[in-house]
């Protein structure tokens, strides 16, 4: 069927068009086929969706983006690879969402992207989300005019491995920005007054100035940058919730700043001296491997902060000394990975630990079984306790006493060289509900008497000698376990 039969531009009632090119389309030298062949599917004014892919033409015809298409609320442009400039969108009155991505052909994004200076009204007058996707050989963005994307709410600039300049200087409504992949973009991020949300990966080129004050979340991947940058950045930020900062290998220690600090990094705090810091709930740090010590200013309390998730730190030795009257409220504690870390605060732990996860974190796990200075049987509200992947020896755990007698979940997993579980460091775990353990080779068999009667869920995987021990009516310590509701070893449901 020839595409000027498909009649489009009388269907008045059309809301929605997605016009989809197949891969084995035949493709001419100058694709003027495939333009005309557009050209003929021209709509109706009434479209309000349109999504052109993988269209072989260099350039588009007159109709896409024309301003008599004022209904147009969303618009797509996918994979159009041999396209060279785009469309003039900015003259689409109602257009709300824009996402361009796959179009290699084009180098620049110039004024013919606006509508060449000929729209009445500010350009992009209604657009609220922006995206820019795989644009491999795209090098430039010439900004229009500082009135363009006047209500402009999320822009996402991602894989434009080429970009060099520019950003648009000035977006008063945006609250979200993403770029990543983008190492070459330089210049400054807009001014953007009503920031929530600003996310950095891979974007080591451009350069960065303190942050509004609103910021709520801050995520930075693999920045070269260096505490004074990062005390900069976060000097006003006085409301910021979260900060996350992954592989910024410069960072050694969190500056002393006066506002919220995190680091992917998810979000160490700050405010006025002698102040609480009411917003920060979480708080990641990340491939941070540089990273010796993080020290909080005195009289400082992060009463918000729930969860702190190291990750990744090979350098970082200690947690901070303060910890429980700085992060009261802290329930969530996850160290992976940071293989120097050797003990916990002399202060103790925070009283409203909920869960506590360790792995691949020897040292801090040796302090803990061994040295027993991490006191978690003061530990009023702690329900869940994982340690996993250790290569320390291990003869028996838990100690007596070693757990609170609030703990409802244990996991263990991946110890290597422990061979077995301590009766009396089970017997005051009244109210121990899952048991599971993991990947311990060496571990031979249960406790000597039951487990606590409150168990009622019991899993074994990868432990060989304990699993021939609790088979059902035949193993040594089945009669151990057989009043425990649901047992799973390997995988296969035995009660």
């Amino acid at each position: 069927m020839n595409a000027k039969d498909a009649n489009l531009k009388d269907k008045v009632d059309l809301k929605k068009l997605k016009l989809r090119w197949g891969k084995d389309d035949d493709i001419d030298g100058d694709s003027r086929h495939d333009r005309e062949v557009l050209e003929q599917l021209e709509p109706h004014t009434n479209l309000e969706h349109l999504v052109i892919q993988s269209y072989k033409g260099t350039r588009f015809p007159e109709w896409v983006g024309h301003s008599s298409f004022s209904n147009i609320v969303s618009l797509g442009l996918h994979d159009c690879e041999f396209c060279i400039s785009l469309p003039p969108f900015g003259q689409l009155s109602s257009l709300n969402s824009l996402s361009i991505s796959g179009l290699s052909g084009v180098l620049i994004v110039g004024d013919e992207f606006y509508g060449n200076g000929q729209a009445s009204t500010k350009p992009f007058q209604s657009l609220e989300m922006l995206s820019f996707k795989n644009m491999a050989e795209w090098e430039e963005w010439y900004c229009w005019s500082d009135d363009a994307f006047p209500l402009l709410q999320e822009l996402s600039i991602r894989d434009c491995p080429k970009l060099t300049k520019s950003l648009p200087k000035h977006l008063p409504c945006l609250k979200k920005l993403e770029i990543e992949d983008c190492e070459k973009l330089g210049g400054f991020l807009p001014t953007a007054p009503s920031i929530l949300e600003l996310e950095l990966q891979k974007c080591k080129a451009l350069q960065l100035e303190p942050l509004a004050c609103g910021l709520r979340e801050l995520d930075i991947d693999y920045s070269d940058m260096d505490n004074s940058v990062l005390e900069q950045m976060l000097q006003r930020c006085t409301l910021l919730e979260k900060l996350c900062l992954s592989g910024c290998s410069e960072i050694r220690s969190l500056p002393e700043v006066r506002v919220p600090i995190t680091l992917k990094l998810e979000v160490i705090s700050a405010a006025s001296e002698g102040s609480h810091h009411q917003h920060l709930h979480y708080l990641d740090i990340r491939f941070c491997q540089n990273l010796i010590s993080f020290q909080i200013e005195d009289g400082l309390s992060v009463t918000s902060l729930t969860r702190l998730w190291l990750f990744s730190c090979g350098s970082l030795k200690s947690l901070p000394e303060q910890m429980q009257s700085v992060f009261p409220s802290l329930e969530v504690l996850e160290i992976d990975d940071c293989p120097e870390i050797e003990r916990v605060p002399k202060e103790g732990l925070p009283s409203k630990l909920k869960e506590i996860r360790i792995s691949w974190s020897d040292k801090l796990i040796e302090n803990l079984i061994r040295k027993r200075e991490w006191s978690l049987h003061t530990l009023p509200s702690l329900t869940s306790l994982n340690i996993w992947d250790s290569e320390v020896e291990m003869e028996c755990f838990p100690d007596e006493h070693l757990l609170p007698s609030s703990l409802t979940s244990l996991d263990i997993s991946s110890l290597r060289n422990l061979k077995s579980l301590g009766y009396k460091g089970f017997q005051h775990l009244t109210s121990l509900c899952n048991l599971s353990i993991y990947n311990c080779p060496k571990l031979q068999s249960m406790p000597p008497n039951m487990l606590p009667p409150s168990l009622s869920r019991l899993c074994i995987k990868n432990c060989p000698s304990l699993k021939e021990h609790c088979e059902k009516d035949k193993g040594k310590d089945w009669a151990n376990i057989s009043h425990i509701p649901v047992i799973v070893i390997d995988e296969q449901v035995i009660i």
